[in-house]
């Protein structure tokens, strides 16, 4: 692996480190080959260098090896993901309505419903974030990037459910509208839980459900599932939640699913949640499938999402640091890692790559 200037780039090139976006969101996957096409990408985005293999990295012996059995294709691997520019598109949008919405007057409320159908519409032509493990990453956020970070992945695992399609139209517009009505509370919520709450700051706070809903509720272009959506996403299936603590039993499937994609985010993210690391997050979802949240749409939540997503740096059992290369399909916490480190802090210096579906004794302990 070497480091090579973005400008002496000809082409053909194998990428060894992926390409990622200043939110944290990988672009290009490592093993990508690059075309002129991703070079100029590349260049859009301001970056200086990349990491290529050499001749002696054997990418492709080690790909067949290590992970193509599990994991996607060279040529699945080889895209671009336009999501993500559709994403930072969209945030813009969002940004500059809701910070000018006034209660109750809607008028440019319609544009961000049709950005809601710009991202369900982004994917969908990208068959493969469907059907791919879903990397996300834990990064500093705020409300409007909340909300489209739970519509992207509320929208997705619509589509991995077999969803309707009026089924997936309606909840990726609730998803993206689900928290207007923080707009309208004065507590502070972010990296905050109710621990972190007087009595009186949880009872504002869980007011922000009523006041988006009701802020909404004559909005005749928002289905009533949508709607729902906005008003309910905080209920639980054992009746924890609010505004009116409803059961399983009485809430729409679409609401069910938005409730779960926003308590993942708000968990990674901060809002109205303590921040936790992905693993971390994601084994609160596994103790709480089936009694807080469904269970049907909480398993296939977590098989699709990377317990640890590429690019991240992680210390094993055996107290070695490495980073994380791609992932091993059926096993989201079982991925190739890039050795970085030995136990006694000494740098690996050659590419060595471990698949931890062959080292089965070595586990992932922590994030860097």
């Amino acid at each position: 692996m070497k480091q090579v200037h973005v400008d002496d780039l000809i082409g053909n090139e194998i990428l060894a480190q992926p390409v990622v976006s200043d939110a944290e969101v990988i672009l290009i996957q490592s093993g990508t080959v690059l075309k002129q096409e991703y070079i100029e990408k590349i260049k859009e985005l301001n970056m200086d260098f990349v990491y290529i293999r050499e001749a002696g990295d054997q990418w492709g012996e080690r790909q067949r090896d290590e992970g193509s059995s599990n994991s996607q294709s060279v040529e699945k691997e080889n895209h671009i993901y336009k999501i993500e520019e559709t994403k930072k598109d969209t945030e813009k949008i969002v940004q500059k309505v809701f910070e000018r919405h006034i209660y109750k007057h809607n008028q440019e409320l319609k544009a961000v419903g049709e950005a809601a159908n710009r991202i369900l519409d982004t994917v969908l032509e990208e068959p493969e974030v469907v059907n791919s493990i879903t990397e996300i990453r834990n990064i500093s956020t705020d409300m409007y990037t909340h909300c489209i970070n739970v519509c992207t992945l509320s929208t997705i695992m619509a589509l991995r459910l077999r969803m309707s399609e009026k089924q997936v139209h309606n909840i990726a517009v609730g998803a993206m509208l689900h928290d207007i009505g923080l707009r309208y509370i004065q507590v502070s919520y972010i990296n905050r839980d109710d621990d972190d709450m007087s009595e009186k700051e949880k009872l504002e706070y869980k007011k922000h459900t009523i006041y988006g809903y009701s802020s909404i509720q004559d909005e005749d272009w928002l289905s009533d599932t949508s709607k729902e959506i906005i008003l309910l996403h905080h209920e639980r299936m054992d009746g924890s939640g609010f505004p009116f603590s409803q059961k399983g039993d009485k809430i729409r499937t679409e609401v069910k699913l938005v409730s779960i994609c926003d308590e993942f985010d708000s968990l990674i993210s901060g809002i109205g949640n303590k921040k936790l690391k992905i693993y971390e997050a994601i084994e609160y979802m596994k103790v709480h499938a089936g009694d807080i949240f469904d269970s049907n749409i909480a398993a296939k939540l977590l098989e699709s999402i990377a317990v640890y997503p590429v690019g991240m740096k992680v210390i094993t059992s055996d107290g070695e640091r490495g980073v994380v290369l791609r992932q091993n399909r059926d096993v989201t916490d079982r991925p190739v890692l890039r050795m970085t480190h030995y136990a006694d802090g000494r740098e690996y210096e050659k590419h060595v790559e471990k698949n931890l579906m062959k080292y089965l004794t070595v586990f992932i302990v922590d994030t860097e």
